[in-house]
């Protein structure tokens, strides 16, 4: 048979894995058979690829004639993907390959990051300044948990080694003795001491650390030179950058000084029981750099020092530890899905393909999903009457945990639809919120439930920016069999009662609300804390 009668008669699609999780890619090969028993050859064929449920694959992408594949975030199943050989002569070919997409965390995240409002506090900058001690940071603690209403709170302390801020990395082994209580042995006693104390008010104590920079100033960057763990140019000088030299992930891992850092941290302090630890500048791609690899002088590819971010990742979270970190896309290639449940600098993913379970803001995204705050800024320039925080919290974070217990069905023309018949829309500039015919928010008026309270007691908070008189509010249906309620105005010191036993028969409570005030709205005799 002359070669050009020769055809593909058979073709064979396979993957390297049948079960796909949300970190990883299934890579799919595609081989054949010719008219003459021999291997395919497909020059000049037709590959197309097409598969059976977006919900489930997120994507199919054509590299060659083969492909890969990644699992979608909406929901686990089972997927076909089918490649179609169009051949010269107009015969087609087919095959397929079936997929079992887990689209769920590769373990259960320790905390619910979704429902957690997580911050982070100055404790100290990098020259030396103390914004906040460590006793004074539980008395800030202490405030942000009734302002807050208990909600619950994760605090990652910045500044909180060495001599402040972004000092000593990549050495973690020192507690700055500057934050250390008058009647504490050492800094390190004091710090055990907010993190077991800060419990009692809802909130985990834990750390802001960086595992990317180092600098000639570091303890350990002589041991890291000698090394050769530092990130080098293609011609073998070190690479800086804004924040200073780069690590690479994969040599310093390699040699074994990842592991001990985090061992090490975490024998010192009570980590496991935080259950959370928080990674700044946990970059794939350095920044104002961003189209180079971390070293390429040692030839290591961003998709290799990826893959060694998701060891430590699971390092980490082998000990008991969920990390989080930043998602900038200009210097992330993967957003490391299913591993890291809450980023800073939040609202490259699509909020309609990611569930806030498997991956929420701490800050940024589209505000009618919700959009949480942040609050560093506040505690640092005003941690004694906390101006603003509360405006904050009421506008942003309350919404944004509300909104986030619910399904999200559809975004469609600017109007999101979640379970529950709750709808959040943005008219005229401002945000509306509404569930059914309730209206929960109307730009900066707001009558939301908190609903991390619902196991003791039902709760409404009320917030106003530019205050009002007598406006009447429809109570929410779970609210509906309710005749009275209590006021109290939320404040630093607690709730202060304003009023018992106000009307809230038919379904409709009418309020009074002083500019900038929040107020918690309870059924008549609750108790609260």
């Amino acid at each position: 048979m002359s070669e050009s009668n020769l055809q593909i008669t058979v073709i064979q699609l396979k993957a390297d894995k049948t079960i796909l999780r949300l970190d990883e890619p299934a890579w799919l090969f595609l081989s054949g058979t010719m008219s003459d028993g021999s291997e395919a050859n497909f020059m000049g064929v037709k590959t197309t690829y097409t598969y059976s449920d977006h919900d489930v694959l997120a994507n199919v992408t054509q590299m060659g004639v083969g492909a890969y594949v990644r699992a979608g975030t909406k929901a686990s199943g089972s997927a076909i993907v089918t490649v179609n050989v169009a051949l010269p002569n107009g015969t087609l070919l087919t095959d397929q390959v079936s997929l079992q997409v887990i689209a769920e965390p590769e373990r259960p995240f320790i905390h619910a990051y979704h429902q957690t409002l997580t911050m982070k506090i100055s404790v100290c900058s990098n020259d030396g300044t103390v914004f906040s001690t460590f006793e004074q940071c539980l008395e800030t603690i202490k405030k942000i948990d009734r302002l807050t209403r208990g909600i619950p709170k994760i605090v990652y302390l910045s500044g909180w080694q060495y001599g402040g801020h972004d000092t000593g990395y990549p050495a973690w082994d020192i507690v700055n003795p500057k934050l250390k209580r008058s009647e504490d042995t050492s800094a390190l006693h004091s710090l055990k001491w907010l993190m077991d104390e800060a419990f009692v008010y809802h909130t985990t104590v834990s750390l802001h650390v960086n595992m990317l920079d180092i600098n000639p100033s570091s303890p350990m960057w002589d041991t890291y030179v000698e090394r050769d763990l530092l990130a080098r140019n293609e011609d073998g000088s070190l690479k800086k950058y804004l924040w200073g030299y780069p690590i690479s992930f994969t040599r310093e891992w390699n040699a074994g000084f990842t592991q001990i850092r985090m061992d090490q941290l975490i024998q010192m302090l009570p980590l496991q029981r935080a259950g959370t630890i928080h990674i700044d500048a946990f970059h794939q791609l350095i920044p104002r750099n961003e189209h180079e690899t971390i070293s390429p002088y040692h030839k290591i590819s961003v998709e290799e020092e990826t893959e060694t971010q998701k060891k430590i990742f699971r390092y980490w979270r082998d000990r008991g530890i969920d990390v989080t970190s930043e998602f900038d896309n200009k210097y992330r290639v993967d957003p490391l899905l299913g591993l890291q449940p809450m980023a800073w600098h939040f609202g490259k993913l699509d909020p309609m393909k990611v569930p806030a379970s498997l991956c929420i803001g701490g800050e940024g995204g589209d505000p009618r999903f919700g959009v949480s705050m942040l609050g560093q800024k506040t505690i640092k320039t005003d941690p004694e009457q906390l101006e603003g925080f509360l405006d904050e919290f009421c506008r942003k974070t309350l919404c944004w945990y509300y909104l986030n217990r619910l399904e999200r069905l559809s975004d469609i023309e600017g109007v999101v639809t979640f379970s529950d018949g709750v709808t959040s829309f943005i008219e005229n500039d401002a945000a509306v919120i509404r569930q059914g015919n309730v209206l929960l928010r109307s730009g900066h008026d707001l009558f939301v439930p908190a609903l991390w309270n619902e196991n003791k007691h039902k709760e409404i908070i009320a917030f106003s920016r530019s205050g009002y008189e007598n406006r009447t509010w429809i109570l929410p249906i779970s609210w509906q069999d309710i005749e009275q309620v209590d006021l109290y105005h939320i404040a630093l010191d607690g709730p202060i009662l304003l009023e018992r036993g106000v009307d809230a028969a038919h379904g409709k409570l009418t309020l009074s609300v002083a500019k900038g005030q929040a107020i918690s709205i309870v059924p008549t005799g609750a108790i609260l804390a």
